[in-house]
Parts: C-alpha cells; sequence; structure tokens
C-alpha cells in the first residue's frame, strides 16, 4: 500500500505531504480545486506518465522547472521509498529505494495502479489501441518476462517496417521468422489472459446492473488464424513490400466488447458503456490481485458525477472490501452514502490544498 506521498510543483497543488491510511481515502472540494490533480501526481509516480496529458509541461506548476512525487510503499513488513521527477525539457529521473532506476516500468512493480476514470471511454468506444494497452497492463503484472518480450516484438516489427519503407530488405524471411517466434508466445499469453478476463466480467458485470448482462470480450489476435503467424506473414509479403509496414501481427490484435454478438459501442447507452469501463477496469484490479504479491491501489475519480447513486453504491461496494482506494468527489455527502457502513478518512481539497476533514 501507499503510506505516504509527497508532491512538489505538480499543477495548482501547494506543496503536499499526505499520510494515506489503509482502505478508503476521499478527497472531496469544488471543481478545479486539485482533486483530480492528487491522483494524478500517484498515477505519475506509479506509471511514470499523466493520465490526462502525454506532456511534461502541463504538469509543471507555473515557474517551476520540474515537479516531483515521493512516496513510501509498504509491502509486507517491509517500506520502500519511490520517487519521480518531470522537468520541462523532457528530462525524467526515478528513484527507488535510493537508486536510479533505468526503465520506469520498474515504478509500477512497486505500486500497481488501477484508474478508474469515466473519462476514458474510448478504451470502450475507440480504436484497438487502448484495449491492447488494458489488456498487456494486466499481462505485466502476471506474466513475468512479458514486458521484455513485447519490447523484442516491437522493435523486430520496427525494423522490419524501416527497411520495408526503404526497400533495402528483398528477401526477409529473417525477419518474418522473429516476428513469427515472438509474435505466437505474446498471443498465447494475451490469450490466456483475455479468457480469465471475459470469465470474470461475466460474474461482475451483470452484478453492477443488468443492463450489462451477457456482456463478453473477443480477443483477436491480429491476423487470420486458421494459419500460424508465420504463414500469415509470409501470405502478405509482398502487400507489406508495396504498403511499406507490417500489416499482421500481435500489434493489430484487439478485445472487442461485445453483446448479443455486436459491439457493445453500437447498443449500449453512453450510461451503460460507463460502467461497461468501470466493470472491465474492476476485473483488471481482480486479475492483478489474483497474481500479485502486492494488491494494487484503485484510484477512482469523480464517480458520482457519472453514475446515478444506485450504481455507484454498487461500484463502491466492490470496491470496498479491504482494498487501498483512494476517490474524489464534489459532494462529500454522495460519496459517502454511495459507500456505506464501511470507514471513510476524509481530506478536504481547496485551492490546491489538501487537509484532513
Amino acid at each position: 500500500m501507499l503510506k505516504h506521498i509527497t508532491i512538489e510543483g505538480v499543477r495548482n497543488l501547494a506543496h503536499t505531504q499526505v499520510a494515506l491510511p489503509v482502505g478508503a481515502t476521499v478527497l472531496f472540494g469544488a471543481n478545479g480545486s486539485g482533486k483530480t490533480s492528487f491522483l494524478e501526481a500517484i498515477h505519475l509516480l506509479a506509471v511514470g506518465r499523466s493520465f490526462r496529458t502525454h506532456q511534461s509541461k502541463p504538469l509543471i506548476q507555473h515557474g517551476m522547472t520540474h515537479c516531483r512525487v515521493v512516496g513510501e510503499v509498504q509491502r509486507g513488513g517491509r517500506a520502500t521509498v519511490m520517487g519521480l521527477e518531470k522537468h520541462r525539457d523532457g528530462a525524467v529521473r526515478a528513484r527507488i529505494g535510493g537508486e536510479n532506476v533505468a526503465s520506469l516500468s520498474g515504478l509500477a512493480l512497486h505500486l500497481p495502479l488501477v484508474l478508474l476514470d469515466t473519462e476514458g471511454l474510448g478504451i470502450v468506444t475507440g480504436p484497438p489501441e487502448g484495449r491492447r494497452r488494458l489488456l498487456d497492463g494486466i499481462l505485466f503484472h502476471v506474466e513475468r518476462g512479458f514486458l521484455s518480450r513485447w519490447k523484442r516484438y516491437a522493435l523486430a516489427v520496427k525494423q522490419r517496417n524501416s527497411g520495408l519503407r526503404r526497400g533495402i530488405l528483398g528477401a526477409d524471411k529473417a525477419w518474418r521468422q522473429e516476428i513469427a517466434e515472438i509474435g505466437t508466445v505474446l498471443t498465447q499469453q494475451r490469450q490466456a489472459v483475455a479468457e480469465k478476463l471475459a470469465h470474470e466480467l461475466d460474474i461482475l458485470a451483470p452484478a453492477l446492473s443488468d443492463d450489462l448482462a451477457g456482456l463478453e470480450v473477443v480477443f483477436r489476435a491480429g491476423w487470420d488464424q486458421k494459419l500460424s503467424l508465420f504463414e500469415a506473414l509470409e501470405r502478405n509479403a509482398d502487400s507489406d513490400s508495396a504498403r511499406g509496414f507490417t500489416q499482421v501481427g500481435p500489434h493489430r490484435a484487439d478485445l472487442r466488447l461485445m453483446r448479443d454478438g455486436v459491439l457493445a459501442a453500437e447498443v449500449l447507452s453512453r450510461g451503460q458503456l460507463k460502467l461497461a469501463l468501470v466493470a472491465l477496469k474492476l476485473v483488471q484490479g481482480v486479475l492483478i490481485e489474483g497474481a500479485s504479491s502486492l494488491p494494487p491501489l484503485y484510484l477512482v475519480d469523480d464517480l458520482p458525477s457519472e453514475l446515478d447513486r444506485e450504481h455507484c453504491a454498487r461500484v463502491c461496494g466492490k470496491l470496498s472490501a479491504g482494498r487501498q482506494v483512494i476517490l474524489t468527489a464534489v459532494d462529500r455527502a454522495t460519496l459517502e452514502a454511495a459507500w456505506g457502513e464501511q470507514p471513510l478518512n476524509l481530506f478536504h481539497v481547496e485551492q490546491g490544498r489538501v487537509l484532513p476533514a
């Protein structure tokens, strides 16, 4: 769990030091007061990037050269300090236990995170990239060696594409073999996790809403499964050469959300799609919890403004079983009512200051 966090120079937040107790913590206050920026700072610490922007400059407070987030993470009986700095020139520095880390993925291993943010509805309605990230985010925590394998695959595709665009590959059978070998293993791992995700979603989605009964996920590998990946690459070799890029493989995979054989985005209302997204994120957390010795931290941004009282209460009921959860809301009373009998740790956020309520 995240025991303590120090935030400097992040958006409109004042210099902030907060001890986070076990269980659920609520930050309430007016829009623009800094609640979401607090969640953003935690996300920055755990993932190395914001969930609101891909750029560093908007994160950094006016007049500051950098922002810094430092957290103390408790794992079993051992506490580890981790920190991250982002500079206006794009430089990023991260440390874990006093040691510099070469890859930001090391942060995520120490602080697994699940973000429930219905602004990310594109995961359900948008292109496949967001759904691949969701699936791979689970695999990162449940399948040892997945990240290094994915990096090898991505590098092989990038190098092949570069050669195809410049017309210098000629016979590129060696690249196709490399891509097929790594890509086949990646796809097997994704398929296994997609099946677990489908099973958990079948249980959890109807518990959130009867409207989500029958919701299912269908995994698409990124090529015709009647063929091996190598055969599919062979069949597309001339076309790849003409177009200058690799058209089949795990980089074209998808995790489609369906109901009754139709894309969910075409048959569900916007409110139902928001609930479907929350269901997917909750299942993500369940799968990480089942495979990791360190349960994820849940960040939940302004749930009452997105869901009605009944559905908000159902989501809170799924989150309240001993997990560390940090929630935001404009209205404290609405979220307290949705959370029910379980205790809440309350902080009031006003003009960038986070104070115990």
